[in-house]
């Protein structure tokens, strides 16, 4: 796991240096994707490129092509079986710290391959907690953006208060969770905060929302208010680094029957299943 690419070379992570005029370091200025492999195949890379074309679009960056025959050979040169690409695009180095970027810049590419925690059946069936917080970050959440500052306080938020996921609300209305994005169970209808400049448009969300239509249950795409998520039967979050993680209690309100609902654990299965067999 030690083998990264770095700027058009393969090299260990640890002999890899990035100037300290990167825009990247500086300004926080570039993109990035997460991508699963599992069983030493990459996972709906397809759509992970086109969300970051989508994001270098929104910033003013063109498309690198080759990204796909790049991340191939960092795989097979790797010993493991399941972990994550972590890609990695800012827009370059200047000579002179400014807020004004040239036109002609060359932007420095990162791929590596990283390991996260993801959860067992039992953790899963036993749910998990969240703590709810005011969005404030930026109105460009639609973009995955490497400036992660406001994310990462949140994050942190949640681990030192003993919770897995911050909740974001918005205007009283659920935007996604500091690094996920969540749905909800009322009445046996699933809700997701539909996609919009607030929220990222999750490649693991639309896998979701296509395996339960797959499995004639729909997902409205609809605001949610803070009490409407207090109020859920069932809830959950979903990310590249795990799928669906239920939320059985939020702060003190219990969410539902306090255990991991019926929707939630056919959801986790369909979509483990998606996996196993992709």
């Amino acid at each position: 796991m030690d083998e990264i690419y770095l700027n058009g070379k393969f090299i260990k992570k640890s002999d890899a240096q990035i100037s300290i005029m990167d825009r990247g370091f500086l300004f926080g200025d570039g993109v990035y994707e997460l991508i699963p492999v599992y069983n030493n195949k990459i996972f709906l890379l397809q759509k992970h490129l086109e969300r970051l074309k989508n994001s270098l679009s929104l910033i003013g960056m063109k498309f690198i092509y080759g990204l796909e025959d790049t991340i191939e050979k960092l795989i097979s040169i790797n010993d493991k079986k399941n972990y994550f690409i972590y890609l990695h695009i800012t827009r370059g180095q200047q000579v002179k710290r400014n807020h004004v970027y040239p036109k002609s810049i060359v932007p420095t590419v990162l791929i590596m391959c990283e390991e996260y925690p993801t959860y067992n059946q039992e953790q899963i069936t036993a749910g998990f907690s969240a703590c709810v917080q005011e969005d404030f970050r930026w109105l460009k959440s639609n973009i995955k953006s490497i400036s992660l500052l406001g994310n990462v306080l949140l994050k942190n938020l949640a681990h030192m208060g003993g919770f897995y996921e911050t909740l974001l609300i918005r205007n009283n209305k659920l935007t996604e969770g500091s690094a996920s994005n969540v749905f909800t169970v009322k009445d046996s209808k699933i809700y997701t905060p539909r996609l919009s400049n607030e929220l990222l448009p999750g490649v693991t969300r639309d896998l979701l929302i296509d395996l339960l239509k797959d499995h004639d249950m729909k997902v409205i795409e609809s605001d949610i208010s803070h009490q409407d998520l207090l109020d859920s039967d069932e809830v959950w979050c979903s990310s590249s680094t795990n799928a669906v993680v239920p939320i059985v209690r939020v702060e003190d309100a219990v969410i539902g029957s306090g255990k991991t609902g019926d929707i939630s654990l056919l959801t986790h299965k369909i979509t483990k299943e998606f996996i196993r067999d992709y």
